[in-house]
Formats: C-alpha cells, structure tokens, sequence
C-alpha cells in the first residue's frame, strides 16, 4: 500500500509546524470517535435488538463481545505489520471506510447469523486504526510531549462513547434501531476521505532524531514477536490493561440495558444519563489522567503504570456500589467518580507501551498489546456479564444483570496486581 499522490509523506521534520501537528491530533482524534461511536453504539440498542430478534444475553454478549474480539484482534498484528512498512494514512483510510459501511449494514441485519456477519466486518475494520493512528502520533510527537499527545487521542473513546449512546439512544426512539445504524455508519466514509486528503505521512522515527529515523527497520514477523515478547513489562501490562478492560467494556456493553430493566429507564434517558457520565466524564479522566502521567513520568517511567494502579484502586469500589445502589440516582452518583477514573488507565498505559515497543516496533507492538488485551477486555468482559445474568435469570429475570456487572469487577483487582508487577521490570526494558 503505497502513499497516494497528492499529500506526499513528511521527510523534513522542521518543515512541520505546530499547526499543522495539532491538526494531525485532531484529526486522528475524530478517526477515533467515528471508530468507538460505531463499536459503542450496539449497547444502548441492546434491548431494541433483543425484543426484535429474540435473543438471549448470553448471544448478546457475544456479539458485541468475544466475536468482536476474536477478529478484531487477530487482523490486528497484521495490519499493524502493513503499517510498520507501507503509509499508515492509506491504512487507516481503508480500514475506515470499510467498518463505517458495514456499521450501516448492521441495520440490515434480519437474524442473529446476519447482525454477526455485520459486526465481524466493523471488528476487521477497526483493526486497522489504533495501532497505525498511534504510530503516526508517536512521530509527530517527541516522548516527552506523547503521553499528552496518546492522552488526547485516547479521549477519542470516551467521546465516542458520549457521541454513540448520546445519539443512539434518540434515534432509537425517534427511528428505530436499523435507522440507528444506518445514521451512525455512513458518516465515517467521509472523514475517510479527510483523512486522504489532509494528512501527511511521517518519517519513522521522526521526533528522535535524523539517526533515530532509519535505525533498524522491521525484520522477520516472528523474530519481531520474540523481540517484543522478550520485554516483559510490555506483556504483564497487555495481560493487565485487558483485565482492566474487562471492567471498562462490560460495564460499557451492559450498562445502558442495566439501567432499562433495573431502574426502569427510557433508552434516551439511559444513554443520555451514560453518555455524560461514560462519555465526557471517563474523557475527563483520560486526559487528565494521561498528562498527569506524563507530567510524573518525566522524573520515572515507572509511573506510566503506577498512576493507572492507583486510579484503578480507587474506582472499584465505587463501581460496586453504582452496581448495588438501589434506585438510579445513587446508582449514577457513584458511577461518574468510578468513571473518571477507570478512564485514567489507557493513555498512561499505551505511552509506556510506546517507549517499551521502540520506533521500527511501535504499531507491531501497540498491536500486540491491544492483540492481548482487548481479547480479554472486549471479549471477556461483555460475554462474562451476559453468561452470568443468564445464569440467574430464572429466578431474578430483573436483577439478573446486577449479578454479572459484579463478577466482572473482580478482574480490576488482578489488573492492580499487574500494574505494580510491571513497574518491575519497566525501566530495564524501556527502548525510548
């Protein structure tokens, strides 16, 4: 995939202004809140979809869980391998238009076989956006200035996640769930072709220097692996930013459907409610978070996990009891708290895994990272919830779901133990 004509790739780091490398983070700002937008807005449609199609929450689950995961993951290692050798603009381009349309698709789906074909297609085309997207930010930006940079950058998820329940949930009530998705996917092929249009491909390595930019290149796929896997800090925090993810996307899958049967909320009230809190509030923690890590990570690596340890120490709890409250209001009262700051983790954590991966590795190794914990986050985390309310749905059909979004906490506490496990070995594998 060789860059298109037209906007030619930077080679001259002093010819890129501060302007225009704002731009750039914006740009890939918006890329990001199209692609959770499109992931994020099947959870305030769950109920909709369930009563037309007739479907369990175990199904459900899956769904918007661990069949998600499986592609999303699996075509994640080798579009990021495409990055690290071809333009990473084209890439995204690319990816993007083919999730958006199938986001679209999804509305046409007439069975559970057909909804699952469609969200196949969104999962394979979102592989092809995290990790190039970070590739480009990581050359655009110098380390001391990227963990500000990917902090932004990740808020793209929580605006997304405003933007998609926000949205989502009116058009629900106003159109139906099909219109939904159709409303909310094709939009994103337009910012595709900004995307073709406006952004210049960086030189590897940029931001560290004329040497820096062509030190050594990519080798052989599973030479790389070996070389990425030798860093066991970058694979004990993958393992921990995927428990801690668990949490994120099964609250964030089940939440709105939560809400609906137990506290007896409207679908635009739910998303409405969640997606101030999910949605601006978690946004607030991502980038306040992340700079904060940043700011502590100047004097020590290690606190590019260590700040996420203690965020997510904090949230738990707080979680636990959004979860047991027992009417909407104390129930939401506690949730933004324990959202703002289970958002702190993902910037904090991608920056390190940033400086762990090293320039001629860093798609191959955020996709690795991603490959590891999004297989346990974005597949375990909504399945489990829905496996679990299944369980107990014979004999408390309402209160089932309070059951399953209990479990899945469980997982933060391990993830508290893999952050300060890899602070052990963080600073021995730093590369830059």
């Amino acid at each position: 995939m060789n860059s298109i004509p037209g906007i030619g790739p930077v080679r001259d780091p002093a010819a890129v202004t501060a302007g225009y490398r704002r731009y750039v983070l914006g740009l890939l700002l918006v890329v990001y809140i199209v692609n959770f937008v499109d992931r994020q807005v099947l959870a305030v449609l769950i109920e909709p979809i369930k009563r037309e199609l007739e479907l369990s929450d175990t199904q459900l689950g899956f769904l918007s869980g661990l069949a998600f995961a499986m592609f999303y993951v699996t075509f994640g290692i080798p579009l990021a391998r495409i990055a690290d050798r071809r333009s990473r603009r084209d890439l995204i381009a690319v990816c993007m238009v083919a999730w958006s349309a199938m986001t679209a698709l999804c509305g046409l789906a007439a069975n559970f076989a057909q909804l699952l074909a469609a969200r196949v297609g969104v999962a394979v085309g979102e592989a092809g956006c995290v990790a190039p997207a970070h590739s480009i930010i990581s050359d655009y930006y110098p380390p001391e200035r990227r963990a500000f940079a990917i902090s932004v950058f990740s808020s793209g998820a929580s605006i997304g996640i405003f933007v998609g329940l926000m949205l989502g949930g009116w058009l629900s009530e106003l159109y139906g769930w099909r219109i939904t998705l159709v409303l909310i996917g094709l939009p994103g092929i337009l910012v595709a072709l900004v995307v073709l249009a406006t952004l210049r491909e960086p030189i590897r390595g940029m931001t560290l220097g004329a040497g820096a930019a062509v030190a050594q290149a990519p080798g052989r796929f599973w030479e790389d692996i070996g070389r990425l896997a030798g860093r066991h800090s970058l694979m004990i925090l993958a393992v921990a930013t995927g428990l801690q993810s668990m949490v994120i996307y099964g609250t964030a899958s089940w939440l709105p459907a939560f809400y609906m049967r137990v506290h007896e909320m409207k679908v635009s009230e739910a998303g409405t409610m969640l997606a101030l809190i999910n949605g601006l509030g978690a946004g607030v923690g991502a980038v306040v978070g992340g700079s904060l890590a940043g700011v502590l990570a100047r004097r020590d690596h290690r606190w590019l996990v260590w700040t996420p340890a203690i965020a997510t120490a904090l949230a738990t709890p707080m979680y636990l009891v959004a979860v047991m409250a027992p009417d909407a209001s104390s129930s939401l009262l506690a949730l933004a708290p324990a959202s703002i700051l289970g958002a702190v983790y993902a910037p904090a954590a991608l920056a390190a895994a940033h400086g762990l991966s090293g320039s001629a590795l860093r798609a191959t190794g955020i996709a690795v990272m991603l490959f590891v914990s999004n297989i346990l986050g974005i597949g375990g985390g909504a399945l489990l919830v829905g496996i679990v309310s299944d369980l107990f749905a014979g004999a408390e059909p309402t209160l089932s779901l309070r059951y399953g979004l209990v479990v899945v906490l469980f997982a933060n506490v391990l993830a508290v133990v893999g952050y300060l496990w890899a602070s052990r070995h963080l600073l021995r594998d730093w590369q830059d």
